[in-house]
């Protein structure tokens, strides 16, 4: 095997982790001998053990007797710069230096950290060896701008309306799209709606995936809710276990929901059109602490988002109907904005699901 093939390999165990690290990071770690693997490791759930510390256990509880001398000479591979300060856990740096390793492998430097300089210190070679991924959006958005990463889920026909006029119908894409998009509700810290999604189509916005809900460390995300009205504490949305955050312009709209276990209400004092600032939300959302964020709502709520210039990825299934005039546009504004004509998004992934196209947009 060589080097590249070692991270490759460290990617693929990093993934592992994908549902379940919130507010973390996924990391993978390989640790190789003479161009084999002889311990690897990854991040699995948030305040588990880091993905250094996995591997180097493993070498330790496959090799009891001469664990030291396996470890001497040899090289760790690891998606993310080792840790060098006191988070959840103790650094992963202070582990690694204690073996005699001959060279550390990175995939990622991770701005926080001064790992990479104490190892070069410490004598151990250190190679910076950069795969493209697409894990970790989140924690770097966070990390170098101070915000989330922001992804928008949205299931429309192939005259891109989303929403019906008469509420007489629930499903536009295929079971099998609905499933797909399960995936990014379990990749969120965060799920965002607004009031309009709540009353017409009164959605749970749980993850149900039972090979991710069953998944050790998962935890459903905290699911948020943007309004500027009053709303019902019977619906769906806050029916289920699970934290809540209210996000409104004014807290006394929602005095019935006072003492309510999980819900929290956090007034946004800068307004909009006597609406909430969504600037000043995602900057709110930023301060406490969540790094990947689920838009899922109606084409109001989008339309705000996208004209706020907010979205970092869209996710977009497109089923084979034209819907016409029995509902409304996903987007209601400068069409040079919306993913599909913006110079600012690229087309990332396609792929077709069931009858469904696919389509993921990223902010270039």
């Amino acid at each position: 095997m060589t080097e590249s093939s070692f991270m490759l390999e460290a990617l693929e165990l990093a993934k592992k982790g994908q549902y379940t690290t919130q507010n973390g990071a996924c990391v993978g770690c390989v640790i190789s001998k003479n161009n084999k693997i002889i311990g690897e490791g990854y991040y699995e759930f948030y305040g588990a053990p880091h993905a250094e510390i996995k591997a180097i256990q493993e070498v330790k509880d496959n090799n009891k007797e001469n664990f030291k001398e396996l470890l001497s000479g040899s090289t760790l591979t690891v998606t993310l710069e080792p840790c060098s300060t006191f988070g959840k856990t103790p650094p992963c740096l202070d582990e690694i230096l204690k073996y005699n390793f001959k060279k550390i492998v990175i995939g990622s430097i991770d701005p926080s950290q001064s790992s990479i300089k104490k190892l070069k210190e410490a004598g151990i070679e250190v190679e910076i060896k950069e795969l493209p991924n697409n894990l970790n959006k989140g924690f770097f958005n966070k990390l170098l701008n101070k915000k989330p990463y922001v992804r928008a889920k949205i299931a429309m026909s192939q005259d891109k309306k989303i929403a019906f006029i008469k509420n007489d119908q629930q499903w536009i894409t295929s079971e099998e799209s609905r499933e797909d998009g399960q995936k990014y509700r379990a990749l969120s810290d965060l799920i965002l709606t607004g009031t309009g999604t709540l009353r017409i189509d009164n959605p749970f916005l749980n993850v149900r995936r039972k090979e991710i809900v069953n998944l050790e460390g998962f935890t459903q995300p905290v699911k948020g809710l943007i309004s500027s009205s009053a709303a019902e504490l019977d619906s769906n949305f806050f029916s289920i276990d699970g934290k809540k955050i209210i996000f409104c312009n004014d807290k006394n709209n929602f005095k019935n929901f006072e003492g309510e276990q999980d819900i929290s209400i956090i007034e946004i004092n800068k307004l909009k059109d006597n609406k909430v600032d969504l600037k000043a939300l995602i900057n709110e959302i930023g301060l406490l602490d969540f790094n990947d964020v689920l838009l899922e709502s109606g084409p109001s709520l989008i339309t705000s988002f996208i004209n706020e210039n907010l979205i970092d990825e869209f996710i977009i299934y497109i089923a084979p109907k034209i819907l016409s005039n029995t509902a409304l546009s996903f987007f209601n504004g400068d069409e040079q904005k919306s993913p599909f004509n913006s110079n600012d998004f690229e087309l990332a992934e396609e792929e077709t699901i069931k009858e469904d196209r696919k389509l993921v947009f990223r902010r270039i």
